[in-house]
């Protein structure tokens, strides 16, 4: 059986985040917790291999040298990594916080007495008599700093943070030698220092491009969706208003249930998709003001299934979503819904979300074939559906950030007033 890439790809991620190889985000708060320690643990190694390597023979140095590149890159990747995790998960929820800029100053911080620490270590090693040596330090010095810009040369600041002090103290000791050789490759250094520089800034500004592009896709994607979702209410009794809140609603119960922002922010775009598949709903039963035939009602329920064919073809992680939401929002947690009929976590917690949103704003507002309930008598029924209609835990959560839904209809004052349960018999679905 071939694999593809993607699919490999997708293995890979699967069992990188099984195994902790990679941070999650809940773990990139902990990595600058302890960068302090990592910065000691990373000078006081470098410094380490580097008087081990004093007077050894030139095969050692080599072995220490490589070791303590490679762990060097590995360590810078890897906060990089961190960072641009840290980075994107804080733009995404909290707009305006200086917390990038702290962590954007821990991390050059880390990166300039990374770079001097193995400044001091050249400065060491260069101490040595044997000429033989020092061309291996040199070329060393030179291989590190090439290997930095595939690591560190997306983010163009960090990379001269690193880089500066090694090459510059390199610059420095040749300079120093009473020797036209190496002033000649002081002068190398200058010109190497250049090169790998501009190298650094023609990747930084290729990695802000496709980030722009990416950004831009992204927007793109999200109009269609808001399109589409438009379309959709033309042919139903349902508002934009309706549209807006229930996608926010969604929103704010996926943040409740710790499903995290990147989740949270799809379900946003794609949750207005839910009834898409009405477009495909003749008028005389999508539009008729009473109650359906089992023939009409039959064909009403099929709307899931024409949602889920219009939105298929297309490839994007919201588009993807918009789908299971479109195919399942109608599902219940008892195994009683439609169109397959599924039960419990059987159904994608997308749906699951969807439906408590959905049906708590189409319940409060009016349409021309019933009044609108009163907010005691929409929540009543929702506790009350807990465990048949809705998934229970999920359930717990809206209730949690009730105050929250209410503010998007502008009733931020609805909690103010005592709460009496409704007893009224209007709670059949």
């Amino acid at each position: 059986m071939l694999i593809t890439a993607k699919g490999l790809s997708l293995i890979i991620q699967r069992y990188a985040l099984k195994f902790g190889i990679f941070p999650s985000e809940a773990q990139v708060h902990q990595i600058y917790h302890f960068a302090p320690w990592m910065l000691i643990g990373h000078c006081f190694g470098a410094s380490l291999i580097g008087l081990l390597s004093l007077g050894q023979s030139a095969a050692w140095a080599v072995l220490l040298w490589g070791v303590a590149h490679l762990l060097s890159l590995l360590w810078n990747a890897g906060i990089l990594f961190a960072y641009r995790q840290a980075q994107a998960k804080t733009h995404k929820h909290i707009l305006f916080t200086d917390m990038p800029c702290v962590w954007g100053r821990w991390y050059l911080s880390c990166a300039l007495f990374s770079g001097m620490t193995w400044s001091l270590v050249i400065l060491l090693l260069a101490n040595s008599q044997q000429p033989q040596y020092h061309t291996l330090l040199i070329a060393s010095v030179f291989a590190i700093a090439g290997a930095a810009v595939i690591t560190l040369g997306s983010v163009f600041v960090i990379y001269q943070a690193f880089i500066l002090p090694i090459l510059l103290g390199l610059t420095a000791w040749a300079w120093l030698q009473e020797s036209m050789l190496y002033t000649a490759i002081s002068a190398i250094c200058v010109v190497y220092l250049l090169h790998t520089s501009m190298v650094a800034w023609k990747l930084n500004q290729s990695s802000q491009n496709v980030h722009l592009k990416n950004q831009e896709i992204q927007r793109t994607q999200i109009e269609i969706l808001a399109f589409l979702g438009r379309a959709g209410e033309y042919r139903d009794t349902e508002t934009g208003e309706h549209i807006k809140r229930m996608s926010k609603s969604c929103y704010l119960l996926a943040l409740q249930a710790g499903l995290g922002h990147d989740f949270s922010t799809q379900i946003l775009y794609a949750s207005p998709l839910h009834d898409v598949g009405k477009i495909g709903i003749a008028d005389n039963i999508l539009l008729k003001p009473g109650k359906l035939t089992s023939d009409e009602l039959h064909v009403m329920r099929s709307h899931p299934l024409i949602g889920r064919a219009i939105l298929d073809g297309y490839e994007c992680d919201i588009i993807n979503m918009a789908k299971r939401i479109a195919e399942t929002h109608h599902e219940r947690w008892d195994g009683k819904g439609y169109p397959y009929g599924l039960a419990g976590k059987n159904i994608p917690i997308e749906g699951r979300i969807t439906s408590i949103c959905d049906v708590f704003d189409a319940l409060t507002s009016a349409r021309p074939y019933k009044e609108a309930w009163s907010y005691e008598q929409a929540i009543d029924y929702i506790r009350d559906q807990s465990g048949a209609h809705f998934d229970p835990e999920l359930t717990q959560h809206f209730l949690a950030i009730l105050p929250k839904i209410l503010a998007l209809r502008g009733s931020e004052n609805f909690h103010q007033q005592p709460y009496q349960p409704c007893t009224t018999a209007c709670f059949s679905s």
